[in-house]
């Protein structure tokens, strides 16, 4: 009875989302200011984003734990449909079968998915190729985990990471603060980029590897 009506709960949560993500779209395509037009789409996906995670949580075997491997391949999915990249940018995903409360994997999805994106629309200007790597692993003390998004592209200016005007690095930054992190981001010109982000699970007990 209580799984049946957990069930019924997340199925109703995912399509509330799916309508939120409709109401942006007609509310885009009633506008023809491009800026604006970004903006609806950023958030469109950012909305999808966190419907994937109801989504995979409901499919999840784990209770009240999400599969880190599943989930963000799903999101990495959505970047590169938001981007259409096609196949000159290759994004791999390594999550080391890990498995996080889905509070923590909300915050991590959301940072993945703004960094990818990020990845995706700078690092590789014209019809340059390249990879963005996303590694999410344990560290080097207990309960330590480590998210790492590299890429090979044309690496950033000085200061870049820390721009005011970026929405999607300052929904990163408030991230990593929800999770009491550090976000740290090298940058060489011409060697890409590399955004590592370290923090302790709340429920260090609970974090498990899935395979």
């Amino acid at each position: 009875m209580v799984e049946s009506t957990l069930s019924s709960v997340r199925h109703r949560v995912v399509n509330d989302f799916s309508l939120v993500h409709a109401l942006l779209g007609m509310a885009m395509r009633k506008t023809n200011d491009p800026h604006a037009v970004k903006l609806f789409q950023s958030s469109r996906s950012r909305v999808r984003v966190i419907a994937l995670l109801h989504a995979v949580a409901w499919r999840s075997d784990l209770p009240g734990m999400l599969p880190a491997k599943s989930y963000l391949e799903e999101v990495v999915r959505e970047a590169e449909r938001h981007r259409s990249t096609g196949d000159r940018i290759r994004v791999d995903v390594e999550t080391h079968g890990l498995a996080l409360p889905i509070s923590e994997m909300a915050a991590v999805g959301l940072c993945v998915s703004e960094l990818v994106h990020n990845a995706l629309t700078h690092a590789f200007p014209g019809e340059r190729s390249g990879r963005v790597g996303v590694t999410f692993g344990p560290g080097e003390t207990p309960g330590e985990l480590v998210l790492r998004v590299v890429d090979d592209g044309i690496g950033m200016t000085p200061g870049a990471s820390e721009a005011p005007n970026g929405l999607g690095l300052a929904l990163v930054r408030l991230l990593v603060e929800q999770l009491s992190g550090k976000l740290t981001a090298g940058a060489n010109e011409g060697s890409g980029t590399d955004f590592c982000l370290r923090f302790t699970s709340q429920e260090e007990s609970r974090v498990w590897p899935t395979s």
